[in-house]
């Protein structure tokens, strides 16, 4: 797995989701990284965080979703 941040880590901990993340293509893991790491304000990097976390979070809720509906 790419290297990851500790703030966003400790966030994705948090809402369970450093396994989800783990389990994404490397591709889809720098994508988030490189936008959390672009943030010029630590306000700025807080907030990408936080909406990276919702993203996550939503799209495992989907993929649950989905899941469920092919069982």
């Amino acid at each position: 797995m790419t290297d990851i941040p500790k703030d966003f880590s400790d966030a994705l901990k948090e809402r369970g989701l450093d396994e989800f993340f783990s389990g994404s293509t490397g591709p889809h893991q720098r994508e988030y990284l490189k936008w959390i790491a672009e943030a010029k304000r630590p306000e700025t990097r807080k907030q990408r965080i936080q909406k990276a976390v919702k993203m996550l979070f939503d799209k495992r809720a989907e993929k649950t979703i989905r899941s469920k509906n092919n069982a």
